[in-house]
């Protein structure tokens, strides 16, 4: 009985570890460094969240979600960003995230400030995505310049 105890413990605790999201940079692989250096201006209501761990930790990293959002003690903060802003893509990470999409693409923002200077990622489900595999929604992102 304590042998099966500890192996199922062993065996969630494996699984709980597997479960964390790991990011690899793609950015130089053929099939996605034409986004490097893609701009878009912000068109449509979307939200940066401050993400972390747990309700006393420090903020990660920041992430853009467009209404309606998530709440729970994650959540560091959360501010509204500003028509018009700017925004370039810097990086592409790939994530052993499933069955979610697994691309997110790291950026820069120009025309606002964060409450805090972290990574900002795009992640290319929760209504960031547009029809194509690398496009952002053309509702809230408008393309102003892609590398060809």
């Amino acid at each position: 009985m304590k042998k099966s105890f500890m192996l199922l413990m062993c065996t969630m605790l494996g699984a709980l570890v597997a479960c964390q999201v790991r990011f690899e940079d793609v950015s130089k692989d053929p099939e996605f460094r034409h986004v490097i250096g893609s701009r878009y201006e912000v068109v449509g209501v979307v939200d940066a969240y401050g993400i972390r761990t747990h309700s006393n930790a420090e903020v990660e990293y920041i992430t853009f979600i467009p209404p309606p959002g998530f709440d729970g003690s994650e959540i560091g903060f959360r501010v509204p960003i500003n028509y018009g802003s700017k925004i370039t893509v810097l990086k592409v990470l790939k994530s052993n995230r499933w069955p979610d999409p697994n691309l997110t693409f790291v950026i820069q923002i120009e025309g606002m400030k964060m409450p805090i200077d972290k990574e900002i990622r795009i992640d290319l489900f929760r209504g960031n995505e547009g029809k194509g595999r690398l496009q952002l929604n053309p509702k809230i992102y408008r393309n102003i310049y892609s590398e060809k």
